[in-house]
């Protein structure tokens, strides 16, 4: 039984559009090398969200949510299209957890979506070497997300490098959202 069980659809969808929004509002953040690095940001976002599904593999409500996510790839389009209120879904998202769910997963979706956010952020910068999203993109993400930033010094924290201004500013909204 899915941990999602718990919740009604119109909630389960919530969470998962949710996940995803995070990541293509991050991709509008900043727009100036134009359809190019849409793209790269974009197999970015449905790798990274496959990578959260496998680090919260097993039961739990993470790995279901993120799974819940990529079961509707063919709404992904529109919930693009409708990324600009990305950090009310996500606050409205983190209350519904926070009301139903054990901290630790309302953590984890955190988490999760500050993953998904910074793996779109740099996407440009780091993933555009890669034509394919082959085992190679795909073990490095999960290289990275399982790593969690330890590389970063403590006047980097919450920096992350490669990403524009503009982007930078974005994540900082969403790590001030996700905080509380």
């Amino acid at each position: 039984m899915s941990e999602l069980s718990i919740f009604a659809p119109d909630e389960v969808e919530l969470l998962a559009r949710a996940l995803f929004k995070v990541g293509a509002w991050i991709s509008y953040a900043e727009d100036e090398e134009g359809e190019a690095d849409d793209e790269q940001e974009m197999k970015a976002l449905a790798a990274c969200i496959r990578a959260v599904a496998k680090k919260h593999d097993g039961p739990g409500l993470v790995d279901d949510i993120a799974r819940e996510t990529l079961a509707r790839q063919d709404q992904w389009e529109n919930w693009a299209e409708d990324s600009f209120h990305a950090l009310d879904e996500c606050a409205q998202a983190v209350a519904l957890l926070k009301s139903r769910a054990p901290a630790s997963d309302v953590k984890n979706y955190k988490a999760a979506l500050m993953e998904v956010a910074v793996t779109v952020a740099q996407a440009s910068g780091e993933f555009g070497q890669y034509d394919d999203e082959d085992i190679g993109l795909f073990g490095a993400l999960l290289g990275k997300i399982t790593g969690a930033f330890s590389g970063l010094t403590a006047d980097d924290a919450g920096h992350p490098m490669n990403v524009s201004a503009a982007e930078d500013e974005a994540l900082g909204r969403l790590r001030k959202l996700l905080k509380d």
